[in-house]
């Protein structure tokens, strides 16, 4: 069980404490909704494809209509609907100074020792990808040598220090290729 991100970056959300839109927290940005057909799950390459089909899976806007009514998923009439991702395009000139100044930020919220534990990451493309376990020592660094003095000291901790992971991931794609693309499950 879990949300999942991925594109020039990848992980998974901290379960029950970070939630899918964390990044908005890391830089003003307004996310993008993305469409997918009916049917066939591709993505849509416009904002509302009125009168339109897929055009990669159908010969026809009637053949696409047929086999989405024949799944019984015509009934508003769309061929089309929201996809449950949250999309963020990040680039350099635009917001790589607010994340910089965010993160920075977080330094002075998460305790010393936690980020000393981050500081120990080699600057490699193993950041890129959280599946990798560049993570996991700060992770187990907090279940082992942290306790707090109830369950909401802990939570907020947790929160500050997924949404430093997720920044520090941005942040290392941003500075090396100039951009960062992430498609969110919400």
């Amino acid at each position: 069980m879990g949300r999942f991100y991925s594109g020039d970056i990848s992980g998974k959300f901290w379960f029950g404490v970070q939630s899918s839109d964390d990044i908005g927290e890391l830089v003003s940005y307004v996310p993008s909704n993305n469409y997918i057909w009916k049917s066939c799950g591709c993505y849509v390459d416009e904002d509302i494809p009125e009168g339109k089909y897929c055009r990669g899976c159908y010969e026809s806007l009637d053949s696409h209509i047929l086999e989405v009514e024949e799944e019984e998923n015509y009934e508003d009439g769309l061929l089309y609907m929201e996809h449950q991702n949250i999309n963020y395009e990040l680039d350099k000139d635009t917001h790589y100074a607010e994340l910089v100044d965010s993160m920075n930020k977080l330094k002075l919220a998460i305790r010393s020792d936690i980020i000393g534990e981050f500081d120990k990451i080699e600057q490699n493309d193993n950041i890129l990808d959280a599946f990798t376990g560049i993570f996991n020592h700060t992770c187990e660094y907090m279940n082992k040598n942290i306790t707090y003095d109830n369950d909401k000291d802990k939570k907020k901790e947790c929160e500050l220090v997924a949404r430093y992971t997720i920044g520090y991931q941005i942040e290392y794609c941003i500075r090396t290729t100039g951009s960062c693309s992430i498609q969110c499950e919400c």
